[in-house]
């Protein structure tokens, strides 16, 4: 073989390699989005509800097996048909993404918030005691009701109905949830029955 041949085979050697490694990056890269996109909700920064059931099933699984203390909040976006209606699912949307933001910024590194329904959210508090899950839920609530949204400058009013449930050992994932949910319509009517006098 003479020196251009020689030349020209690393040439396409060194070709190859490089168009292999862009391959390799590209397919990394869409993995990386593959794997993200089965625990995350395709519009909220929180996670799906596939990925929330799967860890209250872990949650579960910890409470029978060792014990500890773990609160199960149930929340539901109050009135978000009336904002679609009135200004489009565009304002709906941005007002779901504001609540999950602030969810999310509401609760520790080692909590769950899932986005488990249309306009409904899921969080696991992880060791919690059970005297103090009331408590969260209520600044969770204060903190959704503090924010300032606007979709081409039409305030939008974020509220909140959240319902919350201790998790307890022998009790599966679906009927903790729907303690949580039975919880939160509560909250939902004593709301809209407003205050006693």
């Amino acid at each position: 073989m003479n020196k251009e041949t020689t030349q020209f085979a690393n040439l396409a050697e060194v070709s190859s390699l490089s168009v292999l490694e862009r391959e390799n990056r590209f397919l990394k890269s869409r993995i990386a989005e593959l794997e993200r996109l089965v625990v995350c909700d395709t519009l909220t920064p929180v996670s799906n509800r596939r990925h929330f059931m799967d860890e209250l099933g872990r949650c579960c699984w910890r409470t029978h097996r060792y014990g500890g203390e773990y609160g199960l909040l149930f929340i539901d976006v109050d009135n978000l048909k009336a904002v679609n209606d009135a200004h489009g699912h565009l304002a709906g949307d941005l007002l779901l993404v504001s609540i999950a933001t602030t969810l999310q910024a509401s609760v520790r590194r080692s909590d769950v918030v899932a986005r488990v329904g249309g306009d409904e959210f899921a969080i696991l508090l992880d060791s919690i005691p059970v005297t103090e899950i009331a408590g969260k839920a209520d600044r969770i609530n204060k903190a959704v009701s503090r924010l300032d949204v606007a979709y081409q400058g039409i305030p939008l009013t974020p509220s909140i109905s959240t319902g919350f449930t201790a998790i307890e050992a022998g009790v599966k994932p679906a009927d903790l949830l729907m303690r949580a949910d039975r919880s939160m319509y509560a909250s939902k009517q004593a709301k809209s029955m407003g205050p006693l006098s």
